[in-house]
């Protein structure tokens, strides 16, 4: 039987830190074996390519000193033939040929040679770095999208994730728990990944939002004007005085940022909705004055819980500290919060909120919308969600290794304390779904959130407007085929930018009005739209005959479409 994580704080420090760095490392060196890469071979190779680095390294180095001094030489011809012609007779100049030019010749036999040996070192140093790529081609090849998801399945097994985002899942979230899938803005979905937790459905995704913001630019003109001024003689003289004078303007500009957050579906507390931000009380200390403050807190909740009036929902809490700390004072449902927050889920949220050492402290917004939860943990957005399988390439095994372990090790941390406050309810490990989400065809086929993160790892450019200056908002449609393959249109969203300027009216020192420049853009809408074909690897495997028959068949090479979470897709041809 699988536990349940009832304490997440105490749990990853005394068991899943150490358990998933045990895993990652017998998952590594398990690809290790399984590619017959002869280590020992590897080292030996990478040695000799440090020394051949080093070399040319050392060669390049030498020869740009050969050809400075090559140059400090031909200047000193020049200036002493210049000083020759003005001082001597012209029969003179050939004093200083016949002493520089030989070292000129000399030189340029040095700087031939050194660049010759140069290019040698660098010749070797490539064969040699090939020859290390060559080594570990068969371990590269084991590198999948799906190991991140099964290390943390493995570490944690009340988590599980799905091969792709699929329309049941899709279907679930909106079905069981009531949520339309919509973020309600101007977004792209850059990564998503989804899955169970403790039975009941997450998504864990990353967006790019765009919004309209402003910019303010600056401009500057430079004025003289002169003035009559009596000196201490009584006598008049006219005097310059230089101003520059500045302006400025506030303008609409594009604006862009990413956000990472998890969506869960949980059927307790229906119809509870909430918010909470980050406090700066979790940081406090039991210091005289830090208590000074929590206590004034938890006076003005004891305050507001005491108001009355219509449409009063807020009551506070036996303990006045969660209270303050977690700060869901928007509640609408005072039963149900505290069915949700019990004693023990209490003590453990504040454990997550006061605790910055084991995890990253009080950091995440949490809202829950009736059987909604968002979680929006601001760690996570330096986080690497995307587990991209080139990543861990690499011709040197030591450096995967290191690399492999540090990045497995960085995404589960990062992704254990954005869920840990969801752990640290135990009402939601109790309440489980049992939606058969993959009862059809369509069901299994891959989400419009799958599809907007596959456009976005083809990239941008692929898609957006040639006129377009800023990033691209990527929206998709799709459409399903016969041979189980999917259209996707694909329109990006951006903006192109024309160049203006504005005359700002500045008083100068003159006493006179002048109009300053100010140069900004002006930015205009661009819309383009380009079609993707894709189709989810069935469980069993598709055989390679079937899937480039699918993409042949509408004029893409094969051999050009990606891989990504078990999904084949390619760019159709303009």
């Amino acid at each position: 039987m699988i536990d349940d994580v009832h304490e997440p704080l105490e749990q990853y420090a005394a068991e899943f830190k150490t358990a998933h760095i045990n895993n990652t490392s017998s998952f590594f060196e398990d690809l290790v074996r399984q590619s017959g890469v002869d280590e020992d071979a590897n080292v030996r190779t990478v040695q000799q390519l440090r020394q051949l680095e080093k070399q040319a390294g050392g060669a390049s180095a030498t020869n740009k000193w050969w050809r400075v001094l090559r140059g400090l030489v031909i200047a000193a011809t020049l200036l002493a033939m210049l000083y020759v012609a003005m001082e001597y007779p012209w029969p003179w100049l050939l004093a200083p040929t016949a002493i520089f030019l030989p070292a000129i010749y000399r030189l340029n036999r040095i700087i031939n040679d050194s660049l010759e040996r140069l290019k040698e070192l660098e010749q070797a140093r490539d064969a040699k770095r090939a020859e290390a790529w060559g080594q570990m081609a068969p371990f590269n090849r084991l590198f999948d999208w799906d190991i991140a998801a099964r290390l943390v399945q493995k570490t944690v097994p009340r988590l599980a994730f799905d091969p792709y985002f699929s329309n049941g899942r899709m279907e679930e979230l909106r079905n069981s728990f009531g949520w339309s899938g919509d973020l309600g803005g101007d977004e792209s979905i850059i990564v998503s990944h989804s899955g169970v937790l403790n039975g009941n459905p997450f998504i864990l995704a990353r967006t790019l939002t765009h919004w309209m913001g402003s910019k303010t630019y600056h401009g500057s003109l430079s004025i003289s004007w002169t003035e009559q001024v009596r000196g201490a003689d009584g006598k008049y003289r006219t005097e310059t005085h230089h101003e520059t004078l500045r302006a400025s303007i506030e303008q609409p500009f594009p604006e862009y940022a990413n956000q990472t957050f998890i969506v869960y579906g949980n059927e307790a507390a229906p119809d509870l909705l909430f918010s909470r931000s980050p406090s700066k009380l979790s940081e406090l200390e039991d210091g005289f004055f830090d208590r000074m403050r929590k206590n004034r807190a938890i006076k003005k909740l004891e305050k507001k819980s005491r108001d009355v009036g219509e449409g009063k929902t807020f009551t506070v809490m036996s303990n006045r500290e969660f209270d303050a700390l977690f700060d869901a004072t928007d509640r609408n449902h005072e039963v149900q919060f505290r069915l949700l927050f019990t004693p023990l889920a209490q003590q453990e949220m504040l454990k997550l909120l006061k605790d910055s050492q084991v995890g990253y402290g009080d950091d995440f917004e949490f809202s829950k919308r009736n059987m909604i939860n968002i979680v929006e943990p601001a760690h996570m957005r330096q986080t690497d969600i995307g587990g991209e399988p080139e990543k861990f390439h690499a011709y040197e095994l030591a450096h995967a290794r290191t690399f492999f372990n540090a990045y497995h090790s960085d995404f589960f941390r990062s992704f254990y304390f954005g869920i840990a406050p969801l752990l640290a309810i135990p009402l939601y490990q109790q309440h489980r779904s049992h939606s058969d989400i993959y009862k059809d065809t369509y069901a299994s086929k891959s989400c419009f959130w799958e599809h907007e993160a596959i456009a976005n790892y083809h990239g941008e450019a692929a898609f957006k407007h040639p006129d377009c200056v800023t990033r691209s908002i990527l929206k998709t449609a799709s459409e399903s085929a016969a041979d189980g393959s999917q259209r996707v249109r694909v329109t990006a969203s951006g903006y192109g930018s024309v160049e203006r300027v504005d005359h700002v009216s500045v008083r100068g020192g003159d006493g006179h009005s002048h109009r300053v420049p100010v140069h900004w853009n002006e930015y205009y809408e661009v819309r383009h739209a380009a079609d993707m074909v894709l189709k989810e690897q069935t469980p069993a495997g598709d055989d390679a005959a079937t899937l480039r028959k699918v993409f042949e068949q509408r004029g893409v090479e094969y051999r050009k479409a990606i891989v990504r979470r078990s999904i084949v897709s390619a760019v159709l041809p303009g």
